[in-house]
């Protein structure tokens, strides 16, 4: 009965203190919770809540979860308060770099954590739980915290308050990837593209003319979404059909875009169309056409598509073709080849169309688009210029930074970067240069004389040595499954079949060099995708394969609780065979460091039983104690149970 009383207590507290605040009163912090002082000197010079509560007891406050991340990923934090007043709680959280989110007892505020309502005390603590999502480069991080224990009256009277601060690291060398796996998931061939419509669909183009539908658990549909096969000239063998992509409201608009070539004269094609009632199939017959260009070669016709986080559609296009850019089009504004492209297809304002050879005006000229003169003159069109033939280009989910990857004439490869927030306009040096090295092989005129301060160049270039012919882009890894392979670039080459990432500061990134796991093959890779949980794709020749990590961190293991035998707690959970041992560890905070110094009481090792059985801590009946159980497997990696438990008086109740 002790467990039950204590849990309603808690919960009696909290309705007393809102019946005596009404709604709430901005005078009290742990009542309505405030932003800016959680003790950060970025913040509010540093100030805690302490001008505003007095005559309390002090608490104590502590801040827990990792403290060595990778770039990119998101954590989960614990804020504990024990003692002072200790009737209801309320909290202020901050960080230095990356980005707070809140959870079901907290809230954000200008970018800050606080509480929703003040939370009452259970056993002389309460806790609160939010996430941090740290910053996309290697650096390090602070977390702020202050709380205040509050003796639950609506004055700010009687109040103790505290602060904390938990210094993190943000490094890509945290367990850096070293191996992927690749699980086929559909027998494609000719793919050229691989997206997603915001759903768990995955959209896979083939050069011919036609788009597929791959579903999770059900497979490839028989149907394909698109076939445009007889507006598609796909006879030579960088033409056809070569991008996709869907509007940032294709939820509701139905709205998709397409790149093709066409023939008679050759050239690239922008078209829009909708989905049909049917949600698998589009509607062939509403083709818009937005925007088209010449092609003087079957070659260099770039292809990607992409809407930035402007919410502007980008469109990557080759130099037009051949050897050596003869017509010298890549260093030329006033031609769409070569360039990186970006149009306004929502607005009916703006300017008009400019260098596109089709006589519609279905698109729009952003404003801010670098090279914008009005009609004839430099193509209002173009965003940045001095490409060969990206193939592919991707924005990051989480910072919105454009990667380019740019295929070389005899000796280089290139991955270029765009950071968010660019104002365009940059020139990436074709033909002028390939790669970092002066182009020796008929470079346009205008390259002569012209100051290398006046180009952006690469982040990234590999040469053709080992039989490495061209690059392939692909996508920084956001998804979930594959921790250490967080924020790293994915990109590979076309001959070798190799897959490397780019980590770090994009401006110098970390190259690392990923093996295939046993079983895993990669023959000519030709495109990347990405899904909507940001998990990643690649296909080769005749396949489309899932990346996946060959050895990844086993489930959480669900512990389940019961009183043991003499005053014991036993703690059960099922067994896993992926897992090398369990460790139990227990702490007197709900929300402890497992890792924390003499946390850790038993190891139980793959021969030995799924349980243990835990003696109360002190023999001391008012002392709380929380248990948890981590995985771990055999290369290390662990997960941990969220269930977390606890005892009081040898009674159980939640830890959290």
């Amino acid at each position: 009965m002790k467990t039950v009383w204590h849990d309603l207590k808690g919960w009696m507290a909290i309705a007393a203190v809102l019946a005596a605040l009404g709604l709430a009163t901005a005078a009290s912090a742990s009542t309505v919770g405030k932003v800016g002082y959680s003790g950060n000197p970025a913040t509010n010079s540093g100030q805690t809540c302490s001008l505003c509560h007095s005559g309390g007891s002090a608490p104590t406050a502590s801040l827990s979860g990792p403290t060595k991340v990778l770039p990119g990923s998101t954590n989960v934090y614990h804020f504990t308060l024990t003692g002072g007043p200790a009737v209801v709680g309320g909290l202020n959280v901050s960080a230095t770099q990356g980005s707070l989110q809140d959870g079901s007892d907290t809230r954000l505020e200008s970018g800050e954590v606080t509480h929703v309502w003040p939370k009452a005390f259970s056993g002389g603590q309460v806790s609160f739980t939010f996430t941090w999502t740290a910053p996309p480069a290697a650096g390090t991080a602070t977390m702020y915290a202050a709380g205040v224990s509050s003796d639950g009256a609506s004055n700010t009277d009687g109040d103790g308050v505290h602060k904390t601060s938990l210094p993190m690291t943000v490094t890509s060398n945290v367990q850096p990837p070293s191996t992927v796996a690749l699980q086929q998931i559909a027998a494609v061939s000719s793919v050229t593209d691989i997206r997603h419509a915001g759903d768990s669909r995955l959209f896979i183009v083939e050069q011919p003319g036609r788009i597929r539908i791959f579903k999770p658990g059900v497979g490839l549909l028989s149907t394909p979404f698109l076939d445009i096969t007889s507006r598609v000239d796909a006879s030579g063998g960088e033409m056809g059909l070569l991008g996709l992509a869907f509007h940032p409201n294709y939820a509701s608009n139905g709205y998709f875009y397409v790149n093709y070539t066409v023939g008679s004269p050759r050239r690239t094609r922008i078209s829009r169309f909708q989905v049909s009632s049917n949600p698998d199939v589009a509607n062939a017959a509403s083709e818009l056409i937005l925007m088209e260009f010449r092609q003087p070669y079957s070659n260099h016709n770039g292809g990607a598509l992409h809407f930035g986080p402007d919410g502007y559609l980008y469109i990557a296009s080759g130099d037009g073709g051949s050897s050596n850019d003869p017509d010298e089009y890549s260093q030329n504004k006033s031609s769409l080849l070569g360039k990186l492209l970006r149009i306004d297809v929502n607005s009916a304002t703006g300017g008009l169309p400019d260098c596109s050879t089709y006589g519609g005006s279905n698109y729009r000229i952003p404003p801010g688009n670098p090279f914008a003169d009005g009609p004839g003159g430099q193509c209002d069109e173009i965003w940045a210029w001095g490409l060969r033939n990206p193939w592919r280009i991707a924005f990051d989910r989480l910072t919105g930074d454009l990667w380019i990857a740019d295929v070389g004439q005899w000796a280089w490869e290139e991955v270029d970067f765009q950071p968010a927030g660019s104002a365009g306009g940059q020139n990436y040096g074709w033909d002028c240069y390939e790669g970092n090295a002066v182009n020796p092989n008929d470079p346009a005129p205008s390259c002569a004389g012209a100051p290398a301060s006046s180009f952006t160049f690469p982040v990234h270039v590999y040469d053709h040595s080992g039989g490495k012919c061209s690059v392939t882009g692909g996508y920084v890894y956001r998804g979930q499954s594959y921790a250490r392979l967080r924020g790293h670039y994915l990109f590979a080459d076309y001959c070798t079949g190799q897959i490397w990432t780019l980590s770090g500061n994009p401006s110098a990134p970390t190259l690392t060099t990923l093996a295939l796991a046993p079983g895993s093959s990669l023959t000519n890779p030709r495109t990347f995708g990405e899904d909507v949980n940001g998990e990643l794709y690649v296909a080769s020749g005749s396949a489309v394969f899932k990346i996946v990590d060959p050895n990844p961190a086993p489930a959480a293991p669900n512990v389940s609780a019961v009183p043991g035998p003499e005053r014991t707690v036993r703690l059960s959970w099922p067994d896993d065979p992926a897992v090398c041992s369990y460790e139990v560890y227990r702490g007197t905070t709900p929300y402890f460091d497992p890792t924390s110094s003499g946390a850790l009481l038993h190891v139980v090792g793959q021969t030995d039983p799924t349980q243990y059985d835990v003696a109360n801590a002190t023999g001391d009946p008012n002392v709380n104690a929380s248990y948890v159980v981590r995985a771990v497997n055999c290369s290390g990696l662990s997960a941990t149970n969220s269930n977390r438990t606890g005892e009081f008086d040898f009674a159980l109740v939640p830890g959290s």
